[in-house]
Parts: C-alpha cells; structure tokens; sequence
C-alpha cells in the first residue's frame, strides 16, 4: 500500500497548495473592485474593464478551489443519514459517490478541454465590454480546475475503497489537525 500513501500524500499537497495559492486572489478581487469604487465613486472615472477581470478572478478562484475543497470535505453531504452509518458504511457510500464523480468529472474534462482548445483556436475575446479581453486564457483554467478535482476524487476514491475493505494503509490525514480538516469541527468552550 505505499504507492497508496504516496499518490494520497502527493494529491493532498498539490490540492492544499493550489487551494492555498489561489485563495490570494481574493486580495486580487479587492483589489480590482477597490479601485473601481475609487474611480467611479470619487474620480468620476470608472474602468471599462474592473467588472469584467472581477467576474474572471472570481470565476477560476470559484472552480480551482474545487480540489481544496474536496480534500477538505467541504462539499454538500446529507448529514441525517451520513451520521446514522458506521465508518465502513460511509465508505461504501463515498465509494459509490466518488467512482460516479469520477466518471463525471472525466466527461467534464474531455469537454473543458475541447471547449478550451476552441477558444484558443479562434482566439476568443469578449464582446461584452468595450474592453475585450481574451477568453481563453481563463477558459484554459478549467480543464487545469476540473482535473484537480478529478485526482483529488480518486484519493478520495481510494481512501474509501480500502475503508470499505478494511485494509490498513497509512492516510497521510489521521495526523492533521481536525480543526482544518473536519467540516463538523466545533472548537471546545474555553473557560
């Protein structure tokens, strides 16, 4: 099972950095919306192109923190029936979750790659401002944003599997804080 820890220890780091990473460029959407209210508000002034960088920033922040998420077990879960199952259990269900994910997740990269490859064939720019930036270099972020989510899915996949089995392996989680890794954290009363 070392290849097992490996992959898991190799996935979650690339998914906590690029979900750290990108969290900057919520400073980046400040920053830009900022100085839109300035210019518009103060000097009279406003950009042809605060809005339309906001959406973009906001966009590939929205779809690359994907894989961040997962890892962290962020994404919607039915928690009446979830806390009702033993450990074994819920992975059989993640099992069953996570290999649909991965099918879907598949189809949405041939997709997001086609759909990329397309933008950058014809050069795509936005006829919605008199600004006009070029599309593809942020349709180029979700293919990037939908396989880190499909890796992220099949440590996940994995992790389940080999619960659902009851095969020992080392995940590199069972030292983390749970406080970073449980959604169901509640910090104890100090008193």
């Amino acid at each position: 099972m070392g290849w097992v820890t490996r992959y898991l220890v190799i996935q979650d780091g690339l998914s906590e950095f690029v979900g750290r990473a990108i969290s900057w460029l919520t400073l980046a959407m400040i920053a830009v919306l900022m100085l839109e209210i300035i210019a518009r508000y103060f000097l009279n002034s406003p950009t042809i192109w605060a809005h339309e960088m906001s959406t973009m920033l906001y966009g590939g922040f929205c779809i690359l923190a994907g894989a961040f998420t997962l890892r962290h077990g962020g994404h919607v879960r039915s928690e009446v029936i979830w806390g009702m199952l033993g450990e074994r259990a819920r992975a059989t269900c993640d099992v069953i979750i996570f290999a649909i994910g991965l099918l879907v997740m598949g189809i949405f990269f041939v997709m997001a790659v086609e759909f990329a490859a397309e933008s950058w064939a014809v050069r795509e720019y936005s006829n919605k401002s008199i600004w006009q930036p070029a599309l593809y270099p942020i349709k180029t972020v979700i293919p990037v944003a939908v396989g880190l989510v499909w890796l992220q899915n099949l440590a996940e996949f994995l992790r389940a599997f080999l619960t659902m089995l009851g095969i020992d392996f080392e995940d590199p989680r069972d030292g983390e804080d749970s406080s970073q890794t449980d959604p169901e954290y509640v910090p104890e009363a100090q008193d």
